[in-house]
């Protein structure tokens, strides 16, 4: 456990979030298989937190940061 209290363990998974038409879409990398569907980006960056997923590619600007428009 780090200073933080947070548990440092590996990640699990590289995947990607993207747009896919209305919705955004987490898919697994390298292969593109896409395995979460939402309306907004922001859950599904949670998600990826919660299950220990490494985000190699993010192509969804962010509300909060106008530097990722």
């Amino acid at each position: 456990m780090s200073a933080t209290g947070v548990i440092n363990r590996p990640l699990k998974r590289k995947v990607a979030i993207r747009r896919d038409g209305e919705e955004f879409v987490i898919s697994v990398q390298p292969d593109d298989l896409i395995i979460f569907r939402h309306a907004e980006a922001g859950a599904l960056r949670k998600a990826c937190l919660f299950l220990r997923w490494e985000v190699v590619s993010d192509t969804v600007p962010e509300a909060n940061n106008p530097a990722s428009w």
